[in-house]
């Protein structure tokens, strides 16, 4: 990466083609993913097995206004686990590993579009490889066994807070603000300034569904559905508040460095050139969103899980040996990043499918992580499953999760504190989730419990 190199300026030169070869299916389906209303109650499970049994490699079209060629879903575990492992043919870097199209260019927020490229996530080969070694240290089981132990004491705190009450918002008062924490710590973030990160993520979640729906107005005039106008400017002044810390933050941490990860990545070298101002923005977008989201909506999520499957409640509450094997079939169920995006760089077979050089490719994470083909009765949650760590909600290969040991201990921290406490919990009403096909988030997750002095 040379100076001034920027990947979102070549990114939006590269042509996506419309498929050259045949369909092997000439399956229709009526849904579509890309309907952002399909995913608030939920992941669409039942959609996904309805692509898997008719079409593991569906052609999707795109969305009505949308400038480029629809994209390829895979729903097969195996076909997931095929494209994330052959990085030379199925590219990151080429549109983008995580947005599924860029757009017209009219429609670009002119802040988050470019972040949401340069960053990590969307480089391939050395260059990945080398940006991602900037932040291994930590991530290292000697640092995260340190964090822990402040996390430990964090999730005491979380939960003193709530023990009187006898319900609450889990969302609000425990899963949002545990991973800001720990994420805090992490980047070296001063205390003072940590719950403006809570503030960012809750509109940076529904970025997605603004964008949308302002398309739509744009072509349909304003409905039910058209955010209120000062919904948007909020959102806008929330997205510039954020970026305007960032990279101050950075910017302090390049001229004087901490042991934190920020100070890693604003003092990071790729070929001996520091990182541009675009990198910088999209690291610190990065890093905030995939710091806390993930793990914040995989502890709700649990939560609704255990409700929901009372045998498995009971079963591990009276047996806490099971919580290892508990989290990993919570987020496999969860899956609470539920896709990425490839793009196809030569020609090559999927499946059995023939699938041409520049075609988009989505990995559906929460499809495969209910195929049949490897998980027994997939859509049963069970805590004994034997192989419930085989999921893809982590990714696999050079792009697998570089959180996951601090999301994993964070899980283990919550759900061993929380169920000793609060065996008798259930939820007092329904659960909010937000409009977003990328990330499965839950705004609000109300509870009751008996209250503890």
């Amino acid at each position: 990466m040379g100076s001034g190199y920027v990947l979102s300026d070549e990114v939006v030169n590269h042509k996506i083609n419309e498929p050259v070869f045949p369909k092997n299916s000439s399956y229709k389906a009526e849904k579509s993913l890309n309907d952002l209303d399909l995913f608030t109650k939920g992941q669409p499970v039942d959609f996904y097995k309805e692509l898997r049994d008719n079409a593991p490699i569906y052609f999707h079209d795109p969305m009505p206004t949308d400038p480029e060629p629809g994209y390829w879903v895979l729903t097969r575990h195996e076909d997931i686990k095929h494209v994330s492992m052959n990085p030379k043919i199925f590219s990151s870097q080429y549109a983008t590993g995580n947005l599924l199209t860029l757009g017209t260019e009219e429609n670009r927020h002119p802040k988050l579009f470019k972040s949401t490229i340069d960053h990590m996530l969307n480089l391939d080969g050395e260059m990945h490889l080398g940006l991602r070694k900037e932040h291994m240290p930590f991530f290292k089981p000697g640092y995260v066994e340190d964090l822990q132990k402040k996390v430990t004491v964090k999730v005491g705190q979380l939960l003193d807070q709530i023990a009187p009450l006898g319900e609450c918002n889990l969302v609000s008062e425990v899963s949002q603000q545990l991973p800001i924490f720990t994420l805090s710590e992490i980047l070296g973030i001063p205390e003072a300034d940590r719950q403006k990160l809570v503030t960012w993520m809750e509109f940076l979640e529904l970025a997605q569904y603004f964008a949308v729906e302002q398309i739509k107005q744009q072509n349909e005039g304003v409905t039910d559905s058209s955010p209120d106008p000062e919904m948007i400017n909020l959102f806008n002044t929330m997205v510039d508040e954020m970026f305007d810390y960032g990279k101050h933050i950075l910017l302090k941490k390049r001229k004087n460095p901490e042991n934190d990860l920020l100070s890693a990545i604003a003092n990071a070298k790729i070929e001996g050139k520091e990182l541009t101002q675009e990198f910088l923005d999209g690291s610190w977008l990065l890093i905030v969103f995939a710091g806390n989201d993930t793990t914040r909506n995989t502890m709700s999520g649990g939560i609704k899980l255990l409700h929901d499957n009372q045998d498995q409640k009971e079963l591990l509450i009276n047996n806490l040996d099971y919580l290892p094997n508990f989290i990993n079939e919570t987020v496999r169920c969860v899956s609470p990043v539920i896709h990425m995006r490839r793009t196809s760089l030569e020609e090559t077979e999927i499946n059995g499918q023939r699938i041409g050089p520049f075609e988009k490719i989505a990995l559906w994470y929460g499809a495969a992580n209910r195929d049949p083909d490897i998980f027994q009765d997939p859509d049963t949650f069970n805590i004994l499953r034997e192989n419930a760590d085989n999921h893809l909600a982590f990714g696999i290969g050079r792009h697998t999760c570089l959180g996951k040991p601090v999301a994993l201990m964070q899980l283990r921290e919550f759900y061993s504190q929380f169920l000793g406490r609060f065996p008798d919990f259930e939820m007092n009403g329904e659960w909010k989730v937000a409009p977003n096909n990328f990330v499965h988030a839950i705004q609000e997750m109300p509870i009751k419990f008996s209250p503890k002095s």
